[in-house]
This record gives C-alpha cells, structure tokens and sequence, in this order.
C-alpha cells in the first residue's frame, strides 16, 4: 500500500511538473505568435531551439506519468489518467483538468502560428514570382548592347544603339 501511494505521488508531483512546463510552452507559442506578426526572424530563430527543447521535456515527462499510471494498473492513456485522477481526489482532479484545458489552448496556439507561417510562405513565394518575373523582363539588352530578340543583321532592325 505505501508503495502504490509513492507511486501516486510520484504521479501527482509530476503532473504538477507537466503543467508548469506546458504553461511555459504555451508563453513561449505566444511569444512566438507575436514574432511572426512582427517579422522578427532573430526572435523565431531563438525560439524555435527553445520550443524544440520544450517539446523533449513535455514527451519525457508524459511518458514517465503514463508509466507510472501503468505501474498502478490504470491504462497508459488518456482514459486511464481519467481514472487514476478521479481516484485520487480533487486535487489530481484539478491538476489533470488544468493540464487537458492549458494542453488544448497550446494546440490552438501552434495552429494559429502554423497559418501564419503559411501565410508568410505564400507571400513570399508571390513577392519571389513577382521579382522572378522581373528579372526575366528586365534583361531587355544582351551583352552586346542588341535588344532581347532583336534580328541579327543591319539597317533600321539593330535599333537605335545600332546607329551608334
């Protein structure tokens, strides 16, 4: 009894440990919503190191929750933490749903960064047709001075810097 009561504890401060990670996870997606609405390439590049970082903790500290539930005889899984959480009260109660409510606003927060991110890369690749397109307009003489797709040959068909 004492060791499933360890273990149960063991279960209750890691959780608390998940959703003070998952709480700085989520500022950390809203400090980089706020960078791609602002352009601030040095900012997303910091924090994209940083969120990757995030991301490895919040796996291992999911996976040894889930291993100790299992330990405890409840399913590895959602519908299992349910359960383990039910079984202990309130207070496990409170930390699981706070850890499911901060878990879904980060979700929607990385799906509004995704748009955005597809925002940016569709106008970017518009702005890179434009000068692509640009540039192909803008090679009006060759190297040797001749107009694009001017005949070859004298007279009034080499044009004006022909005369020169």
């Amino acid at each position: 009894m004492a060791q499933t009561e360890s273990v149960d504890n063991l279960v209750l401060v890691g959780l608390r440990a998940e959703l003070k990670a998952l709480q700085e996870f989520k500022a950390t997606l809203q400090a980089e919503q706020k960078a791609l609405v602002a352009g601030d390439v040095a900012t997303l590049t910091a924090l994209s190191q940083s969120k990757l970082d995030q991301i490895d903790h919040l796996n291992r500290l999911a996976t040894k929750r889930l291993d100790h539930i299992a330990s405890l005889g409840f399913t590895a899984n959602r519908h299992g933490m349910d359960e383990w959480a039910e079984h202990m009260g309130t207070a496990a109660l409170d930390v699981w749903r706070s850890l499911l409510k901060i878990t879904s606003e980060a979700h929607q927060a990385n799906q509004v960064n995704g748009t955005l991110i597809q925002t940016h890369l569709q106008h970017n690749q518009q702005a890179l047709a434009v000068l692509l397109a640009a540039t192909n307009r803008a090679s009006l003489y060759g190297s040797d001075g001749q107009p694009e797709g001017a005949p070859q040959g004298g007279g009034a068909a080499r044009g004006i810097i022909g005369k020169a």
